[in-house]
């Protein structure tokens, strides 16, 4: 390659990789319970750090690192929902709610939480799909309202310090339980969160079909320098089959592709 056409590329690559984010979303929800304080313990135990595939070349724009801030994101509209990155420095103002919140009953799915009307359909499948494979899924904890993330926040720090409950926990407005598109999912009412779920007959099916049916897990293992979080294989977002699609066939964590592909792009 021509040595002007190299120093080109070097300087484009560079500039890419000090693009900057900006904002993130939390909001409201009715009273579900959330992940217990014993799952919290739990997740920190297993907390291990992040590995990166030998010579991973595909990444061109330098993910920020997981600060705690409270930059308003990119995508905040509730309409933009899809782009919508939240993570610890991005985030959504108090007033961000979804306007069709329905009950996650209408899914078919066991749960007293709530969700947006516009992902019941690929939830009931995705719940349906899941029982006539023999492993069935339960709604633990879906929309939570800005309100409700900051008291959940609030116990944790209470509990455990506020350092370690920025490693496992969102801050209000940086939760995408806000966003009414996310669901954490259990073998069955009542069963509490855990790590384990990952392992299970139900967690294992999820894991390789839920992106089908347009859900993609959150906060993968191993990979929280660029989640942002630790390990919870309960935590998926609705993106849509299209997108959730893209995500897939990625090989990405959610954070590094809507930054990749809209929270930083021109």
């Amino acid at each position: 390659m021509p040595a002007v056409t190299l120093r080109r590329v070097c300087a484009v690559v560079l500039a890419s990789a000090l693009l900057a984010g900006s904002g993130v979303p939390a909001l409201a929800q009715e009273p579900v319970e959330p992940p217990s304080l014993a799952t919290a313990v739990e997740a920190l135990a297993v907390a291990s750090p992040e590995t990166s595939p030998a010579g991973l070349t595909t990444a061109k724009v330098r993910l920020p690192v997981c600060q705690v801030q409270d930059i308003r994101t990119r995508y905040y509209k509730v309409k933009e929902w899809k782009k919508t990155l939240l993570d610890t420095n991005l985030k959504v103002t108090r007033s961000y709610r979804p306007w069709d919140l329905v009950s996650v009953r209408r899914a078919n799915i066991a749960s007293t939480g709530q969700v947006r009307k516009r992902i019941t359909k690929d939830l009931r499948a995705l719940a349906a799909a899941a029982r006539k494979a023999g492993k069935p899924l339960a709604v633990r904890s879906a929309w939570r309202s800005y309100d409700y993330q900051r008291s959940l926040f609030d116990s944790y720090t209470r509990r455990y310090g506020y350092a370690q409950a920025l490693k496992f926990s969102a801050r209000a407005g940086h939760s995408e339980h806000q966003l009414g598109t996310t669901i954490d999912f259990s073998v069955g009412p009542g069963v509490p969160l855990s790590t384990r779920f990952g392992d299970s007959p139900s967690g294992k099916w999820l894991a390789r079909n839920g992106w089908k049916y347009g859900f993609i897990m959150s906060y993968p293992k191993n990979k929280k320098r660029a989640s942002c979080y630790t390990y919870e294989p309960w935590h998926w977002r609705y993106f849509g089959r299209k997108l959730a699609r893209e995500i897939h066939e990625s090989g990405q964590v959610p954070r590094r592709f809507l930054y990749t592909h809209f929270e930083s792009a021109p």
